[in-house]
């Protein structure tokens, strides 16, 4: 009497797959975040630029309150689970560190680029593109990392 019947089976491991599905959902980074850190990188910039100490300071103050404030509700939400660090695995910190490299490296190419050729306000130029590649690419970054992450449960294949 204690044989479990295949169709109890399958909506037993729809369930399980629905509620890892909701956990890997929960540490996502939401789109909103990237166009914040985005818009905090370009203002920064415009501080900076203006070779203002007072602007500079403010600037300074606003991009680091904005970034952990930000940061800060983002991983305030994604501590409400419990992950296993294998879930993310080496293919998933590879992609973030190589996201968040091309960023920068990106973003320098066209300041000094944009400098060597006199431009004016390279930093913020460079940072509308850098910013760009953020919005752009942050959206990208998390969908493959659910993927990841996803194909990283117990029993994932996606």
């Amino acid at each position: 009497m204690n044989e479990v019947r295949p169709d109890d089976a399958a909506k037993a491991l729809a369930h399980i797959r629905q509620r890892q599905e909701q956990v890997v959902d929960v540490t996502a980074i939401p789109a909103w975040y990237w166009w914040a850190v985005g818009a905090l990188m370009v203002g920064l910039s415009l501080a900076v630029e203006t070779r203002r100490s007072t602007v500079i300071g403010l600037g300074v103050s606003g991009f680091v309150l904005g970034i952990l404030a930000a940061t800060g509700w983002v991983v305030r939400r994604a501590l409400r689970v419990q992950v296993r660090n294998e879930l993310l695995g080496a293919r998933g910190v590879l992609l973030i560190l190589g996201f968040v490299g091309a960023v920068v490296a990106v973003t320098l190419a066209v300041a000094f680029s944009l400098r060597a050729a006199g431009v004016g306000h390279p930093a913020t130029l460079a940072d509308l593109v850098g910013a760009a590649a953020l919005i752009v690419g942050g959206p990208v970054l998390t969908r493959r990392l659910r993927r990841i992450m996803l194909a990283n449960t117990a029993g994932g294949t996606r």
